[in-house]
């Protein structure tokens, strides 16, 4: 999901922290910028002891799964992960059936046989990150033009990777910080064996559910277990019986001490992406023109997925991972809105930007390099608003369906096709792959509810855009069709979709269809026309517009952000977030979120049976907690009689983060961050320390469900608690 854009400067005193709590910060820098300001706060560690490349440190212990979906951290010697309930969420509903329904019912493997293979995951550690943004700039700042500068930096990224001495076969990358004004060349050991451990109840794991979501205060034990597995070697190695635990450089202790206020706390993690760089007009675009149009159709989407999900528990099982991802960032958008509307963010931006302008204005050379950034990107935001709202509905509505994504690769098949010296063998070799992948499409597949989201897309767009400007694949098609009724031709058509073509018929048929595919077949099948008719029409019509927009955009918010570290000198600036490896760091800290409105910073045991409710599947809970709770049967986990679920921290985190470890002044665990407060939904464009917290589930819950709901004395036995 892309999120709304805004940077505001956090004090227009030069200081060299913004406040403590803001901040994703380089642990390369760390000696250089924090150390002395962590230590300050708390931290009894160096910054050698985070982030070091010759010796291990806390920084081997944090993974990165997915190329960013979420962050987990390594807890014992045999590479035991934890993360969060709803980083693990979809490859639980994977392995359940409505038989074992490990969502329903949790999982629990008691020995390394019985941990289950996650196909596709991917578990990474970085090992060392390195400057180089003198190489590429000293050369592309040569370059006037901007379109060949961007090709030359390209050329230079793309050399200097292969460059890399590469003996042990790391993943090596670079990535642009501040917009392209520093590039950072980083190496990753990817481990693609990545097993199921154990997982609590949903009702558990995702206690509150959608209502509880972004919100505190918060009862959730959102937690799950990993491991990584490696070749007998200690190598990553793809998944193999013979492959065994992975022996790791570092593990986090575990520290049952709890917190109290003001307790130091520090976040290493993968924030996947901010943008606190941008200006008032982009802040106010995407408020008022792009982002309620997003919200439109999103919740097309998942009205119709909850209620077939309600309806159907094995529907229920096979969408729980999409409907999980879209609710969750449906409802930060709508936070967010909130956030917007009821504060004066876009007026603070205008008054550091008018600031801003008094010292470029107090220079002829100033003048000539920044004098026009914000009235080049308030023309293309305008130059954007003639596509909305079909821009948004096209590429966040309707390519944001499963069917639709399924259907996208048929696309691809198609450019290879267009080869006519093909023989019968050669288009055979093509198409092996694309069966796998029809496979695992129909595995998921839910008809009714697919096609009842795909009509609802089609149907926003055709209602809502102009017919002048909506894509002539679709006017075409419902022409056919009664004019006087949109939504009665909508869903014909897309009835008749699926009874002709043979993509959308059943993975039998398509695969019949696929063994005698030609360029010319496909090209007559119903279902390719649609998807590649809306193709067409968002490169012909939306990406023209898009693309050069984003270009201006980038350029001059590149141009932003020099002017105002040149301005600002003395300032400490950190690069957006973009799934590299972040600290930051802050204190346990309650909030006033409104008037008269006081929070804890921290829940009991006492929220869950206030909530617990067994008609809401959202607030039910397993009779064995019930149980366990009523009877205070605690264990070691207990303070002052009572167990702590979840409590809350200043630090700054985004999604990615999830599953980061939250760690205490001497680097042992205390928590898992798995989500921000209603509040601080704006937290990706600007951060309010009044109310911005991380909230994060209590390690004594997740080791009390471990312990002593779950039985799982194997996992308790890895762990050093302390």
């Amino acid at each position: 999901m892309k999120k709304i854009t805004l940077f505001i400067v956090c004090s227009l005193i030069i200081s060299s922290i913004c406040y403590a709590g803001e901040g994703m910060w380089l642990p390369i820098l760390l000696k250089q910028y924090n150390e002395k300001d962590m230590q300050n706060q708390g931290l009894k560690l160096s910054a050698e002891d985070i982030y070091d490349i010759n010796h291990s440190s806390i920084k081997d212990a944090v993974i990165v799964l997915n190329d960013g979906m979420c962050t987990a951290e390594i807890v014992s010697d045999q590479g035991l992960l934890f993360t969060n309930h709803h980083c693990g969420y979809e490859s639980i509903a994977e392995h359940s059936t409505v038989e074992h329904d490990y969502l329903k019912n949790g999982f629990w493997a008691k020995n390394h046989g019985e941990e289950l293979p996650n196909q596709g995951m991917t578990a990474a550690r970085l090992v060392y990150m390195k400057d180089v943004t003198s190489i590429i700039l000293d050369e592309a700042n040569k370059i006037k033009n901007e379109d060949v500068r961007a090709i030359r930096i390209k050329v230079l990224r793309d050399s200097l990777e292969k460059a890399e001495p590469n003996p042990n076969n790391y993943k090596i990358q670079i990535n642009s910080f501040f917009y392209g004004n520093e590039f950072y060349l980083l190496a990753y050991e990817v481990f693609p064996d990545v097993r199921l451990v154990g997982a609590p109840p949903s009702a558990i794991g995702k206690f509150g559910g959608d209502q509880d979501n972004w919100m505190w205060p918060r009862h959730t034990g959102d937690f799950s277990i990993l491991r990584i597995y490696t070749d007998k070697d200690g190598k990553p190695a793809k998944f193999s019986k013979d492959n065994i635990p992975y022996k790791p450089k570092y593990f986090l202790p575990i520290s049952l001490k709890g917190v109290k206020k003001d307790d130091y706390t520090m976040i290493l993690g993968y924030p996947g992406n901010t943008q606190r760089y941008l200006t008032s007009d982009e802040f106010e675009y995407n408020c008022k023109v792009h982002n309620p149009a997003v919200i439109e159709a999103m919740a097309l989407q998942i009205n119709i997925m909850k209620q077939d999900m309600d309806a159907d528990r094995a529907v229920a099982l096979t969408m729980a991972g999409d409907f999980a991802s879209t609710s969750n960032s449906y409802k930060y958008m709508l936070g967010q809105e909130r956030q917007l509307k009821q504060n004066t963010y876009i007026l603070q931006q205008k008054e550091k930007e008018a600031k801003f302008m008094e010292w470029v204005n107090a220079d002829e050379s100033r003048k000539l390099k920044y004098g026009k950034i914000f009235d080049k990107i308030r023309d293309a935001n305008e130059k954007l608003k003639t596509i909305e709202p079909a821009y948004s509905y096209v590429a966040y509505g309707f390519f944001g369906i499963k069917n639709i994504q399924y259907g996208l690769m048929f696309y691809g098949l198609h450019k290879n096709l267009e080869n006519d010296k093909l023989s019968r063998q050669d288009i055979d070799s093509l198409v092996a792959p694309y069966k796998n992948k029809v496979k695992s499409y129909y595995e998921k597949n839910t008809v009714s509810t697919d096609k009842k989201v795909l009509a609802s897309e089609i149907y926003l767009i055709c209602s809502r855009v102009p017919e002048e400007k909506q894509p002539s694949i679709l006017i075409k098609a419902l022409s056919k069709y009664k004019k006087n009724d949109l939504k009665l031709a909508v869903d014909n058509y897309v009835n008749d979709l699926y009874a002709n073509s043979p993509l959308l018929q059943s993975e039998a048929n398509c695969h019949k269809f696929l063994g005698k595919i030609s360029m010319k077949k496909l090209e007559k099948d119903p279902f390719f026309k649609l998807v590649s008719g809306m193709i067409n029409y968002y490169f012909a019509t939306l990406s023209v517009v898009e693309s050069n927009v984003t270009q201006i955009r980038r350029e001059n918010t590149r141009l932003y952000i020099q002017g105002l570290r040149e301005w600002q000198s003395d300032k400490k600036f950190y690069p957006d977030a973009n799934s590299t490896l972040r600290v930051t760091y802050g204190k346990v800290s309650p909030y006033i979120p409104r008037d008269a409105v006081s929070f804890k910073y921290y829940t009991t045991y006492q929220g869950i049976l206030e909530k617990y409710n067994p008609q809401d599947p959202e607030f039910d809970v397993p009779s064995r907690q019930l149980d366990l709770l009523r009877n205070k049967q605690f264990g070691r986990y207990a303070e002052n009689d009572t167990l702590r679920i979840d409590f809350l921290t200043t630090t700054d985190i985004t999604g990615g983060n999830s599953g980061s470890p939250v760690m205490d002044a001497q680097g042992k665990l205390i928590g898992l961050a798995f989500d921000g407060d209603w509040e601080s939904m704006i937290g990706d464009l600007v951060v309010d320390p009044k109310v911005n917290r991380t909230i994060a589930v209590d390690i004594r819950y997740v080791l009390w469900v471990i312990d002593i709901y779950a039985g799982a004395q194997n996992i308790m036995s890895e762990l050093k608690i302390e």
